[in-house]
């Protein structure tokens, strides 16, 4: 694994919660919130090489498309 991957995990751990809430403001349905949940990982793996860290990572999270 590289620092990277490593660096998307430990941020993945620290922020399933934000993750999840993010998911839950599109749908209550669980199985569409799983779908949801893993677009979302997707979305952050491709962004991740993007993020600066000039914010926090939760907001990030929020403004990732």
């Amino acid at each position: 694994m590289n620092d990277l991957e490593r660096e998307f995990e430990e941020m993945v751990r620290k922020n399933r919660g934000t993750i999840y809430t993010v998911c839950y403001m599109f749908s209550n349905d669980q199985d569409e919130v799983a779908d949801l949940f893993q677009e979302v990982l997707i979305n952050l793996w491709k962004s991740l090489p993007s993020f600066e860290g000039r914010s926090d990572v939760r907001s990030w999270i929020y403004r990732v498309k």
